[in-house]
């Protein structure tokens, strides 16, 4: 016998559905209602309202995307905090991703919900699943308050132990907001995040590099035991953001470990003549003014390599090169003095910007054997602008 009672009520879900409006369907009314955009907001606000009170999982889903969207344009959606939630628990992937990509935009820091997810973030965390794994660890770093970290700061230090480099990458970057929201868990969990350090997967490294580079920057000289391996990285990874992070902490570090500069300049040498990559070039220079002042031979190294960036056709290269070359002049003025022509060169280019640091450096290179010339040079400039 039929079930009439049931197959009517498939088809009015079916017919619901039907008239459910995707997100396209959402932006597509909302670039045609020009001049009506607030009213055409408020009706839809009323139709994904009425959505979110559907047993159907699919349908609350697709409310909450359009949801996420709207508080992209400023709508306040807060109202929806406990059916994101809802979402987040769901086990189908595609609407869980959902619910956490909602969560990460609209939860903030009063948002008392947020409480809610941290069953549900911790399940997750453990669930197997490393994509799963990674929406948590995400959504964590959006939504982070002192009591989840506090709650959560156990379970995201056991994850640094998985076997998914995926997992681990990110549970190390997620490590650096538990730390600044819960300070306690900071020295339990270092020896831990230290490990990562000589990860055999080189993300995995990168991350933990990142993180330690950042805790570093409050109080560098507590991190002083961490420069063997900081050493170590420096002369074997060929990433050049990475090696960018090591070398400024370095930089840091040479005030406080006097022996450290000795080490680095064999490194920062080879660095410095090797890499086609101008970014690494020029941090490795500005650690050598930093703390390797006082080694003459690095130093002329680092001026020479300057003139390459004062020579490129690339206006924020020689613009920066004509700054460092200012820094270094400070403490080897005849050194930089050898390379007047470059600097006199600078003040016939179209930028004022340059020209007019150019102007800054002229006057610590004058000499009694180039004065002048450099008067000569000044005059002329002067009377090319007059004429102009």
């Amino acid at each position: 016998m039929v079930d009439r009672t049931a197959i009517e009520e498939n088809m009015r879900k079916a017919v619901k559905a039907v008239r459910v409006k995707s997100l396209s369907d959402l932006i597509r009314g909302l670039r045609a209602a020009k001049g009506e955009e607030s009213r055409y907001i408020t009706t839809s606000l009323a139709e994904i309202k009425e959505e979110l009170r559907s047993t159907d999982l699919n349908v609350k889903t697709v409310a909450v995307l359009k949801l996420t969207y709207l508080q992209m344009l400023g709508v306040d959606v807060s109202f929806a905090c406990f059916n994101i939630v809802e979402v987040m628990s769901q086990s189908k992937f595609a609407n869980k991703r959902v619910g956490y990509l909602a969560a990460a935009q609209v939860f903030h820091e009063g948002t008392e919900v947020a409480l809610l997810a941290t069953s549900l973030l911790n399940k997750d965390f453990t669930g197997g699943n490393p994509y799963v794994t990674g929406l948590a660890i995400n959504c964590l770093s959006n939504i982070i308050t002192a009591e989840l970290a506090r709650d959560l700061a156990p379970q995201v230090v056991n994850m640094l132990a998985s076997s998914q480099p995926y997992v681990k990458k990110r549970a190390v970057l997620v490590l650096y907001k538990v730390f600044r929201k819960y300070p306690e868990s900071l020295r339990p969990s270092f020896p831990r995040l230290k490990e990562r350090l000589t990860d055999p997967d080189p993300g995995v490294v990168s991350a933990a590099v990142n993180v330690i580079c950042e805790l570093a920057r409050k109080n560098p000289k507590n991190y002083l035991s961490l420069a063997p391996v900081f050493f170590k990285i420096l002369t074997e990874s060929q990433n050049n953001w990475m090696l960018i992070k090591i070398i400024k902490l370095l930089a840091s570090l040479t005030p406080v470990e006097p022996r450290l500069a000795n080490k680095l300049v064999e490194p920062l040498t080879t660095l410095m003549n090797s890499t086609p990559a101008m970014s690494l070039l020029y941090e490795c220079i500005l650690t050598c003014t930093k703390g390797l002042s006082h080694k003459v031979p690095i130093m002329r190294l680092c001026i020479g390599k300057l003139r390459l960036f004062i020579e490129d056709s690339d206006q924020n290269l020689k613009y920066l090169g004509l700054v460092a070359l200012g820094n270094i002049m400070r403490i080897h003025p005849k050194a930089v003095a050898e390379h007047k022509e470059v600097v006199l060169g600078c003040l016939d280019d179209d930028d004022i910007s340059i020209r007019r640091r150019a102007l800054d450096l002229l006057s610590g290179l004058v000499t009694r054997k180039n004065i002048g010339e450099i008067v000569a040079k000044l005059l002329e400039y002067a009377q090319r602008g007059s004429n102009d």
